[in-house]
């Protein structure tokens, strides 16, 4: 019986051991831009306006463990401006010229946020292709809205920091994410171009008496760089 617990259990560190092996960590940076807006309210749709894209950043730093045949698993920790913008105003006709008035509005909330990704990629050891999805949980931060007057051309903006708990904002975001890339060999590491679509799922404004069906969405685009160790 102790003959076959010791062997029991040389196996289980063999097998440990193996496992240890097949894993690869890497670490990496990336960074690029946002696109993001927020969904309109179901039964509010015509009180409210037309919520437009609204630019912004993106940065990460993340690890990698990779796993054999192309799994792998990505924790990220990522810095991103959320938000949306709204277009109000009007054109007036001067000598047959029109002139736009109005102002432009973005409301930007940044968001520190940490998402675990499912990577799954198929290539060789110079170029590779893959797929990422996976949960984030974000924490906005602060968040500020930026205006610009417009009278024929944009006068220089406006910037005014907003309290983020304004109208029961809510803080703690759980969003989905799903994008694709392709990673070169490029020196000691790799060169990874990537873009994604994330979408939240947790309402922005949850108070009990407001409960409206609002939540972020956005794309981003950014250009990384890993290296193994």
């Amino acid at each position: 019986m102790k003959t076959n617990r010791s062997l029991l259990l040389s196996l289980v560190l063999l097998l440990a051991a193996a496992g240890s092996t097949m894993a690869q960590w890497s670490v990496g940076v990336r960074g690029g831009g946002y696109a993001g807006t927020i969904t309109r309210p179901d039964l509010v749709t015509n009180f409210t306006p037309d919520f437009k894209w609204s630019p912004g950043i993106s940065a990460a730093v993340f690890a990698e463990r990779e796993f054999s045949n192309g799994v792998a698993i990505r924790p990220e920790l990522v810095y991103q401006q959320k938000g949306f913008m709204v277009r109000e105003g009007t054109s007036i006709n001067v000598g047959n010229f029109p002139v736009r008035l109005g102002v432009k509005s973005a409301y930007k909330v940044s968001y520190v946020e940490a998402p675990v990704l499912l990577k799954l990629s198929a290539g060789n050891e110079l170029a590779k292709v893959y797929l990422i999805a996976g949960p984030s949980v974000g924490y906005a931060m602060d968040a500020q809205l930026v205006t610009r007057p417009q009278a024929i051309i944009e006068l220089r903006p406006i910037r005014t920091n907003i309290p983020v708990n304004t109208l029961g904002y809510n803080r703690f975001e759980f969003s989905g994410i799903a994008g694709a890339g392709l990673s070169l060999k490029a020196g000691a590491g790799e060169i990874m171009i990537e873009g994604r679509y994330q979408h939240g799922i947790s309402r922005l404004i949850d108070v009990p008496v407001v409960r409206a069906n609002v939540r972020n969405q956005g794309a981003s685009v950014s250009l990384g760089y890993k290296f193994a160790f």
